[in-house]
């Protein structure tokens, strides 16, 4: 298993007025290779529990096991943080404005050159991942400052990719892009996923849930309501709910509940759901 998270409490401002308890004995498995949404409403615990994964944030109570890293609330279990961070990479919402170099190359350098690459070495490798990203050398001497916000978003990105994590953690990847701009960043995520990666992506947009994660997890108040196959999710909860059901979702239930054989579980698109009603038509 990738990701073993076990009786996770957080809580800020402990013992003082302001004190709040962000995540609420949270227990989730992540398997290797997976594609993982956490979803929610805001203030119910995701970003806490991301950040708590590669120790932004160290659990109160509670143990998260990353592979071969533990993560718990004694200083022994929290060595090796650097090699965790390579090895689980978080990539903030809105990233682009943590931007800072003079130029593109230099920025996705700069994490490389941090984890011990000389100056020569880490280059070679920022252009790798700006060419693996869609940026061609034509990018690589400009300023990140002069881009759009979807190429700022692939900087962002190619940054944390010439690492090369086994796991990457995406907190709202599309928030603030154009359709364009979603559309290009998603296939890249997905790309990275079918290469062999664990993906975890934080988001409220439940139709990137629907077309990309294979499972889900609910969190509700710090709390885990929720843990299983993103379709069955969609499948049980009621319209009346927190969680919006996709269009599409919702188009597919109401053939199925007609009497259409149509199987929910296979629905992640729309040509999922034409090829479905094409072939029991031609029954």
């Amino acid at each position: 298993m990738a990701i073993e998270v076990k009786n996770l409490f957080y809580i800020y401002g402990r013992k003082t007025p302001y004190q709040q308890t962000a995540l609420d004995d949270v227990s989730l498995t992540i398997p290797t290779g997976s594609f993982v949404g956490l979803i929610g409403r805001t203030g119910s615990g995701k970003s806490t529990l991301v950040q708590n994964l590669n120790a932004l944030l160290i659990p109160t109570e509670g143990e998260i096991i990353v592979d071969e890293f533990h993560i718990g609330n004694k200083k022994r279990k929290n060595k090796k943080i650097k090699q965790l961070r390579k090895h689980l990479s978080l990539v903030f919402q809105f990233p682009e404005y943590q931007l800072f170099e003079e130029t593109v190359e230099k920025d996705v350098a700069f994490g490389l050159m941090n984890f011990g690459y000389k100056q020569n070495e880490a280059i070679e490798l920022a252009h790798k991942a700006l060419l693996s990203v869609g940026l061609d050398e034509k990018y690589f001497k400009r300023s990140p400052f002069e881009l759009s916000g979807g190429e700022r978003r692939r900087v962002a990105i190619a940054g944390i990719l010439a690492i090369n994590p086994d796991i990457l953690v995406l907190d709202e990847p599309t928030a603030g892009l154009d359709v364009k701009g979603s559309k290009d960043i998603m296939s890249l995520v997905k790309q990275m996923h079918e290469d062999g990666k664990t993906i975890i992506m934080v988001t409220h947009d439940m139709d990137l849930v629907l077309r990309y994660t294979e499972q889900c997890f609910v969190l509700k108040d710090g709390k885990v309501t929720f843990g299983g196959s993103t379709n069955q999710l969609f499948d049980t909860i009621s319209d009346d709910s927190a969680i919006e059901i996709p269009p599409l979702f919702k188009l597919a239930k109401k053939l199925k509940d007609r009497g259409a054989p149509i199987n929910i579980e296979n629905i992640k698109n729309a040509e999922d759901l034409i090829k479905q009603v094409n072939s029991w038509r031609k029954k």
